[in-house]
């Protein structure tokens, strides 16, 4: 075989291989993309009653969607990389050091994740995958069925980013939740889990005030539905599991913080009360 002969073979193997890994790279495209935000209440130690929003999107189309925080994936993907991590541990070591010296008190604040969750769902498969933290540095996956919400369909009508919107209510995981489709926009989609409705969901809530979803924007949409970074990250575990891991380290989380990273920020572990435990996750039947 000649040099010339080998080289062209070569060249056409490496073209061949880069045409497969492109092709490995190609996910579904997305119709929609819907900005939310989503409004949480939860109890922080002696900070108490602790309210914030945070931005989520909807990437959707009529397969199938990945509902995430924008700030998370950014997050993640820096995280993804030797480079990354290098930057994410040096910004993470100056917000101990300003948050324990005193220099900065919220120092820590602006650099934590605000919500870890990811949601995707598959219409053809008829389910529900899921990525969340799990405990303090415990990350996991776990997959659902589709169509556990059984909606009752009200005569209500509001107004929801100019989109008529019909109520709509369910029972799901240990919450009543009250939500506010639109006919005008066909998905049978919704922010985090919502799903089945003759329409997009543009509104959710739950009576404790705890946890309430609203549409911000909505555009059209040609980019790929990408998956999560290093899903290797991630262990295989049920629902309520993931749940129970969540609770144990916020009710214990500075001791385990203490314990695995050798680092003392001069906080102990606030009392659990009843006061306490009235605010809990998106879904409560883990208890």
């Amino acid at each position: 075989m000649t040099i010339n002969r080998l080289i062209t073979i070569l060249a056409l193997l490496y073209i061949a291989l880069g045409v497969e890994a492109k092709k490995k790279q190609e996910y579904p495209r997305a119709e929609i993309k819907v900005g939310y935000t989503y409004h949480e209440k939860f109890m922080r130690g002696d900070d108490g009653v602790i309210e914030r929003d945070i931005p989520m999107v909807l990437l959707a189309n009529r397969s199938g969607s990945k509902f995430y925080c924008p700030h998370t994936e950014y997050k993640d993907s820096l995280e993804s990389t030797p480079s990354g991590r290098s930057k994410s541990k040096e910004i993470l070591h100056e917000a101990i050091r300003q948050y324990s010296s005193g220099i900065d008190r919220g120092a820590l604040e602006g650099i934590t994740y605000k919500t870890f969750m990811y949601v995707f769902k598959d219409l053809p498969e008829s389910r529900i995958t899921v990525y969340d933290k799990a405990g303090l540095t415990d990350y996991g996956c776990y997959i659902e069925p589709l169509g556990e919400q059984v909606w009752t369909i009200g005569d209500s009508i509001k107004a929801v980013l100019g989109y008529e919107c019909q109520m709509a209510e369910t029972n799901y995981h240990g919450r009543h939740w009250t939500v506010w489709f639109s006919n005008d926009i066909p998905l049978q989609d919704g922010p985090w889990k919502f799903n089945g409705l003759p329409g997009l969901i543009l509104e959710a809530s739950e009576p404790s005030g705890q946890h309430h979803f609203t549409a911000t924007g909505i555009e059209t949409y040609d980019k790929e539905i990408v998956p999560v970074y290093q899903p290797q990250n991630y262990e295989q575990m049920s629902r309520i599991d993931l749940l129970k891991g969540r609770r144990n380290s916020i009710e214990n989380g500075m001791s385990i913080f203490r314990a695995q990273t050798g680092y003392d920020l001069g906080v102990n572990d606030t009392p659990v009360t009843e006061e306490s435990r009235k605010y809990d996750f998106l879904e409560t039947d883990y208890h």
